[in-house]
């Protein structure tokens, strides 16, 4: 999911806090999202937003150049986690919550993947049906950890 719950992890694998704290140099984590062909079209509907909060949205349409499928190629999307910020430091030694991790990472300048997905919808790169494919029905519909 996020690069705050990869820490939650090996803390559940019972790495020690302060080894991963003293050790680990970063987290990365990466996503790729179908990329909307030229055959795409911009619509103001707010059911095509999926609950997404952008202004208007590309859509996937369909054409002989994307096989129909209204994409053509990836784009990569990723945060990266860097626990040398002391609050993030303290959290990960005292072994905080996943969310808590996440939140205290953006708080230290991550830019989280979702924030990235959305600012992809809204750039028109890619489309809510993607988003929403990707991080799921529930996914954040706004970024943060």
């Amino acid at each position: 999911g996020t690069a705050a719950e990869s820490i939650s992890r090996l803390l559940d694998l019972d790495v020690e806090p302060y080894m991963l704290a003293g050790g680990l140099v970063g987290v990365l984590n990466q996503r790729l999202l179908r990329r909307l062909c030229t055959c795409a079209e911009p619509s103001e509907s707010i059911e095509d937003r999926l609950g997404i909060d952008v202004e208007r949205v590309i859509v996937p349409r369909g054409c002989e150049a994307c096989r129909h499928t209204g994409y053509v190629g990836r784009t990569l999307l990723a945060e990266f986690l860097s626990p040398d910020p002391p609050d993030l430091h303290r959290a990960i030694l005292q072994r905080a919550e996943r969310q808590e991790v996440g939140r205290t990472a953006v708080r230290a300048g991550m830019r989280a993947i979702a924030d990235r997905a959305i600012e992809a919808v809204a750039a028109g790169v890619t489309s809510p049906e993607e988003f929403r494919r990707v991080f799921g029905p529930r996914g954040p519909a706004s970024g943060g950890a």
